[in-house]
């Protein structure tokens, strides 16, 4: 019997000595949807990458026992074995899809953007738990396509063994239609051309038996084709991803260049700076040599002469002698 793990998780978690502890065999789900982190703050992150990588790794017990369950119906002994195991795969394979859609959203959650100051850490976390979840859902879309070969041999058998009349490419139309998500149409009008003494023979139970692989085929194409849409969707985050941070890489290094650019034109100026400063301090020079010497010409040229006052005072002798 299937454990119903999304009815476990929510019920109040077990209060330390006041529970009892699983069951044995129990598979404990609890903390792989209890995530409360703060992605933005780093330990915030960090946290939520532990919680993506617990919750992958429960994906892929869960695919384990997937497997386990579909080797399980093939080998079915009657009907009712058959239909009792079917539910419970049916069980786990949606619990699995609930659980890789929580992870699909946690891995948005915690995309690096240009605002992070430690966005080469959230880089290279990223890349690895999403690497590491298309890992997963390649596992799982393969087990399923295997499961879907499994089924469409079965589908043939019980299609020969109801109608012997039945050619190959009838039976590959009624496998194509199940593959393709398309009613068993083509399969009951097999069915319905089975003689009388078949019709006695096998009755209704043939034709529900095929009608169910029938389902069961247009099930897996379904299951399939999301896991390929959801691979799709991964490969496109972790691509548009690396393309962001490779612009952000590109702008920084465009950002150091111009830096490195603009420290060479400040070395210029601060040399031209020098130089005007040098050049005005010679043109200083020259004009206080300048401003000197007219000085000096000036003094010269304006001083009164001594030999004017010399001969003044010989006349006053003379006179005085007359």
């Amino acid at each position: 019997m299937s454990v119903d793990r999304l009815a476990e998780l929510s019920r109040p978690a077990p209060v330390a000595g006041g529970q009892q502890a699983p069951a044995p065999g129990r598979y404990e789900m609890r903390p792989l949807l209890s995530s409360q982190s703060d992605p933005t703050s780093m330990d915030g992150f960090l946290n939520e990458i532990s919680h993506i990588q617990e919750t992958i790794r429960g994906v892929n017990e869960n695919i384990s026992r997937i497997e386990s369950l579909q080797s399980s119906m093939l080998q079915a002994a009657d009907a009712r074995e058959e239909a009792r195991i079917r539910s419970q795969l049916d069980a786990m394979t949606n619990e699995t899809q609930q659980f890789m859609t929580h992870v699909k959203q946690k891995i948005k959650e915690i995309e690096p953007t240009p605002r992070h100051s430690d966005l080469a850490i959230r880089k290279n976390q990223f890349s690895n738990v999403t690497k590491s979840f298309m890992d997963t859902i390649a596992r799982h879309r393969q087990v399923a396509l295997d499961f879907q070969k499994a089924e469409s041999r079965q589908y043939e058998r019980q299609i020969r063994i109801a109608n012997p009349n039945a050619t190959p490419d009838e039976i590959d139309q009624a496998i194509a239609q199940a593959e393709q998500g398309r009613p068993a149409v083509f399969a009951q009008q097999l069915m319905h051309s089975m003689t009388n003494e078949q019709r006695r023979y096998d009755g209704q139970q043939t034709l529900d038996a095929v009608q169910e692989r029938h389902e069961d085929i247009r099930r897996l194409a379904k299951s399939v084709e999301e896991l390929s849409s959801l691979f799709e969707e991964m490969q496109y985050l972790l691509e548009n991803q690396a393309k962001v941070l490779a612009q952000i890489e590109e702008s920084s290094y465009q950002v150091v260049g111009d830096l490195e650019k603009g420290n060479q034109e400040v070395g210029k100026a601060v040399h031209y700076a020098k130089l005007t400063r040098k050049k005005k301090w010679i043109c200083f020079g020259i004009f206080a040599v300048i401003v000197i010497i007219l000085v000096i010409v000036l003094a010269v040229h304006f001083a009164p002469s001594g030999g004017g006052g010399g001969g003044g005072g010989g006349g006053g002798e003379q006179e005085q002698q007359q």
